[in-house]
């Protein structure tokens, strides 16, 4: 069951991944909290973690004949799960369908920290900040930006 595992050879990759996982979960959680969202740097840097532990420890898991792409399917589902329990509606409003998609981005993150593409997983941090922060400015320089009203006829 354990086929690849070694402790020597996992411990090393973890504790990289485990530090990647917790400069671009907290750096995300951190921009997010400075903006007084809901899911900031403990939930971020949990779920980016959690993602890249479960990947990591697919990847021992499996010998060569196993499938880690299972792994990887059964966080995306998880996280589907976890994200749609932010989404709310009220009164016809729709909320926090941003903050669910930012969760699964986050898997994304942990995903690509899991299978060792720590750069990729730093561009798509330093991407998502830089998207919240343009889409911030723009929507508070053009507020009708933040929620068209519909005039429609029944």
């Amino acid at each position: 069951m354990l086929a690849n595992f070694s402790p020597t050879g996992f411990f090393p990759d973890a504790m990289s991944h485990l530090i990647i996982a917790v400069i671009c979960g907290g750096a995300i959680g951190l921009d997010r909290q400075l903006r007084g969202k809901p899911v900031g740097i403990r939930s971020c840097t949990i779920v980016v973690i959690t993602t890249a532990m479960l990947v990591d420890l697919g990847n021992a898991a499996t010998d060569s004949s196993g499938d880690p792409s299972r792994v990887m399917s059964a966080i995306v589902s998880g996280v589907g799960f976890l994200g749609g329990g932010v989404i709310l509606s009220q009164g016809g409003r729709v909320q926090g369908v941003t903050t669910a998609a930012l969760v699964w981005a986050l898997a994304a993150i942990g995903i690509a920290i899991g299978l060792s593409f720590g750069l990729a997983a730093l561009a798509l941090t330093l991407t998502l900040i830089v998207l919240m922060i343009v889409v911030d400015w723009a929507e508070n320089r053009f507020p009708r930006l933040r929620g068209v009203p519909r005039h429609q006829k029944d």
